[in-house]
């Protein structure tokens, strides 16, 4: 979104998708308003400007703030995209809402509902337009006999490492919490993301066979597997299974950066971790196909049934707003912990892979089904050293340092419109970040193209380096920098000037070379 883009829906005024608010009111009373937002039919916050449409601003409120109390606010329920706007009379912070397939409700009371003009409490019993949750619905046969009390226990040791409170409750108020159980017919009864998450083996046999898991582990880039496993346990030992088998075949490279010791996976655990839960999260249920993970010694492949929702693509998962295929499930492993908060799973794979040396996530889609791959390329410890040693001096890079580097690091050199489609981000946008990252010394401009800062990769270097080997046209010295005719001779001027060339001959027969 630009500025202009703000003034715009400043002039439209509030509506049923569009609420102005300012920066003096509590976490709380902002949830609130994003959860009347998501009740009704989702839309924009405006953070910083007043009901009257001037803007105040926004400034010193990060993104991850809103997010991080959102998302804790809610229990999971909220998951907005934030995007920081700036405006000539300040920062604006734009908060993306969609629309909820269930009622949201922040704190005690009836749940809010924001109709255009006032956020009202929404009365017991008026129902929202919303597509039914597969995760929340109940086998007709299904009973509390169908969950493993040893499941159920494997649940509060991770609450209680969570120092939840939750963990302190009987187990069927713990079940009922994290959202597990439905009352029907005076009967208490599991749902389907409660066998998912503590259901015996025979239950899931029964009533859920689709939550299989099957492990390939490939010794060659052939389709024939060297090994199998099919899984079919709840989600947590599920997790802890594949753990086992994905460790037991992956190994590290040891790198040591000022006082610190980096262990540089193969496929990092939170990476994998995280491609499989979204994997399972995102599925679609009512599909009956296993979730495949295809272990290859170069890669990984995570498929599962069910494309992107509606609206998500490869090209622009980085910034459209989360979606979520199975809330009644998402919302209980937010609160286990699994699901860390709202939409920061991809941001965290891509975080991971980039900063070690490793390439972004590849996503394949079909029509009924998703893959994720996750590559493993020769480990190159310069990039990672060079990559950690600027953090430390900088601080931690944001995500879009990262990509930026990333892709540099593949590419060699890349122009500003193959970065903005990396970053998935309008021209106006990622030239705003790559002069910000030639200003920390990350990146330098050579012409219409950026490389890394890279010692000894600077244009300067690399003509001095291939003048060691023999004189240059500056035909040569262009081609090499990859810059016009007129900077080319700015730079060999330079360079003469410093005492470092020399120029021998006139007109065509002109060449530079090194003075010794």
């Amino acid at each position: 979104m630009t500025a202009e883009a703000i003034y715009g829906l400043i002039q439209q005024g509030q509506n049923a998708r569009t609420l102005f608010l300012t920066t003096d009111l509590t976490p709380e009373d902002l949830a609130r308003y994003a959860a009347g937002l998501a009740n009704n039919q989702g839309g924009r916050i405006l953070l910083g400007v007043t009901p009257e449409g001037r803007i105040q601003g926004a400034a010193g409120i990060h993104p991850l703030q809103i997010t991080h109390a959102l998302f804790e606010l809610s229990a999971g329920t909220l998951i907005p995209h934030v995007e920081p706007i700036e405006t000539p009379e300040g920062s604006v912070l734009v908060l993306t809402i969609p629309q909820s397939p269930t009622v949201i409700a922040i704190g005690p009371g009836n749940a809010p509902f924001w109709d255009g003009k006032v956020l009202r409490e929404k009365p017991t019993g008026e129902a929202l337009p919303a597509e039914p949750d597969y995760t929340a619905t109940v086998p007709p046969t299904a009973s509390l006999s169908d969950l493993d009390p040893v499941e159920v226990l494997r649940i509060r040791r991770i609450l209680e490492d969570r120092r939840s409170d939750l963990a302190a409750l009987p187990d069927l108020d713990l079940l009922h919490a994290l959202g597990l159980l439905e009352r029907q017919e005076n009967e208490v009864k599991p749902n389907l993301a409660g066998l998912l998450l503590a259901g015996t083996p025979l239950a899931l046999k029964r009533h859920l066979p689709q939550a299989e898991i099957s492990y390939y582990y490939h010794e060659t880039d052939d389709v024939d597997y060297a090994f199998r496993e099919d899984i079919l346990k709840p989600i947590p030992a599920a997790l802890e299974r594949l753990k086992d088998l994905i460790q037991a075949r992956n190994s590290f490279h040891p790198l040591t950066v000022g006082l610190f010791r980096l262990e540089v996976w193969d496929f990092d655990a939170e990476v994998y971790r995280e491609a499989i839960l979204n994997a399972l999260v995102h599925r679609d249920w009512r599909v009956h196909d296993a979730v495949q993970i295809h272990h290859h010694k170069n890669r990984l492949e995570i498929s599962n049934p069910g494309s992107f929702p509606h609206g998500i693509t490869p090209d622009n998962i980085l910034r459209h707003p989360p979606k979520r295929r199975n809330p009644r499930l998402a919302e209980a492993l937010a609160k286990l912990g699994y699901i860390e908060r709202a939409g920061v799973g991809v941001d965290k794979m891509y975080r991971l892979l980039i900063k070690y040396g490793k390439e972004p996530p590849v996503y394949l889609t079909y029509s009924d089904a998703l893959t994720l791959v996750i590559r493993n390329p020769e480990f190159d410890e310069g990039f990672v050293r060079w990559v950690a040693e600027a953090q430390e001096k900088q601080g931690t890079f944001t995500l879009d340092y990262l990509i930026v580097l990333g892709h540099l690091k593949r590419e060699g050199r890349s122009d500003l419109e193959a970065l903005a489609a990396t970053l998935q981000l309008p021209k106006t946008q990622a030239r705003r970040l790559l002069h910000q990252m030639e200003g920390a010394g990350l990146i330098q401009r050579e012409g219409r193209h950026y490389r890394l800062a890279l010692p000894g990769n600077s244009a300067r270097e690399r003509v001095l380096q291939a003048l060691e080997h023999g004189p240059l046209t500056r035909r040569q010295v262009e081609a090499l920098t990859q810059t016009t005719p007129r900077q080319a001779l700015r730079l060999l001027r330079q360079l003469i000037q410093e005492g470092r060339v020399r120029r021998v001959g006139r007109g065509s027969a002109t060449r530079y070379e090194k003075l010794p």
